[in-house]
């Protein structure tokens, strides 16, 4: 998770170097947002039949071969099919789905969410860590040396699977796994899909999708706009970073104790007015450190939040897809916040219109919360 949150502020180098305009480089990211969405709830399937460890190792093979691919290439067209292909397929196998997943299956629901939350905060530290080395190297290594750099350091995956115990051979052991796992329990799906608080939870995470890229891949542009200089894009990726290990924890610790969907409407709304600030008062480098850290807070809490609420209208069985779901909405609203941040860009010149769309975007996803009762929920318990 932290290099795919932090590669993004590298994009203007990305794209003098190859001679692409912004717009396609964002794109790409677009891209890769997509297919790590279309892949995780694949991945969280096959992860709930072969073991999480497998599905990583395989995820990360993958994510290296990208980072080194488009960190070699010469053409436009091979770094896109490094970045968006290869590194989409990757990293939709090594992140929220399968890991939230398997960690969800050991906890009861009194600590799950808590447990989400602290596991949530792992991608957050590695935002922390990777951009901080991003700023630190970016003087003398070139985009590609980076890649090649951080792609090199995902070989601490592979020591993490040995030795982790595979979640498919403790099923036995767990009260809520009546039945071996199915690969694709489509029944399941489909019974979810029909579920109102399902779809608005599935929608309030494609706006958090499409904050977090528009945020990521354009922050080089955003810290731009607000006139400051280049340097604050890294700096300021890796405070909301490590605000974030704070935040997620938190989101976490909250959620085993007040409603989730609530809890998701806060953090939405309080984002929509971040985002509002930076387009109405003048930054310096002390507001926009500010803005970050506030930023920070809120940054990834929405996935043990939402994970935790899954949880809680369906149970943990099926965990791992139903949630790979929701994740492949949350990447279509990054797709789109990735690709329409460049579009805007490259028509006007400034990313204004793009933070008042984000702005908005975080107003509805808080209201798309609020059907979403605690008495819904209660009756889920009920039920399970």
């Amino acid at each position: 998770m932290g290099i795919r949150l932090t590669t993004g502020l590298l994009l203007p180098e990305i794209s003098i170097d190859l001679s692409v305009p912004t717009s396609e480089i964002a794109f790409g990211f677009g891209v890769q947002n997509l297919l790590w969405g279309a892949v995780s709830p694949i991945a969280g399937m096959m992860a709930e039949r072969y073991g999480t460890a497998k599905i990583l190792i395989a995820g990360t093979v993958i994510f290296i071969a990208g980072m080194f691919w488009a960190a070699l290439t010469e053409s436009s067209l091979g770094f896109f099919f490094a970045n968006a292909i290869l590194i989409g397929i990757g990293v939709g196998a090594t992140t929220f789905p399968i890991v939230l997943g398997a960690v969800g299956k050991r906890f009861p629901a009194k600590k799950r969410t808590f447990a989400l939350g602290i596991t949530s905060a792992g991608g957050s530290l590695g935002q922390f860590f990777y951009a901080t080395a991003l700023n630190q190297t970016d003087a003398f290594l070139n985009w590609s040396e980076i890649f090649m750099l951080f792609g090199a350091s995902m070989a601490i995956i592979f020591i993490a699977c040995w030795f982790m115990k595979d979640p498919a051979a403790e099923q036995g052991s767990l009260k809520e796994v009546k039945e071996p796992t199915k690969l694709f329990n489509w029944q399941a799906i489909g019974e979810a899909f029909k579920n109102r608080d399902y779809q608005l939870l599935n929608l309030g995470f494609f706006v958090c999708g499409f904050h977090i890229a528009m945020m990521t891949v354009h922050m080089a542009g955003v810290v731009s706009y607000c006139g400051l200089p280049p340097e604050m894009a890294s700096s300021s990726l890796a405070v909301i970073g490590l605000a974030n290990v704070v935040g997620v924890i938190i989101a976490g610790w909250a959620g085993d104790r007040w409603h989730k969907p609530w809890l998701l409407l806060l953090v939405y709304w309080l984002r929509a007015c971040l985002l509002m600030l930076l387009l109405f008062i003048p930054m310096n480098t002390a507001l926009f450190y500010t803005f970050s850290v506030l930023m920070g807070v809120l940054w990834l809490s929405t996935v043990p939040l939402t994970s935790g609420a899954v949880a809680q209208i369906f149970g943990t069985q099926n965990l791992a897809s139903l949630f790979g779901f929701v994740m492949l909405s949350h990447q279509i609203g990054a797709f789109v916040g990735s690709w329409s941040g460049g579009i805007i860009f490259d028509t006007y010149g400034s990313y204004e219109l793009a933070l008042v769309i984000s702005a908005g975007l975080g107003i509805l996803a808080a209201a798309v919360h609020l059907p979403i009762t605690p008495k819904r929920l209660s009756a889920y318990q009920a039920n399970a």
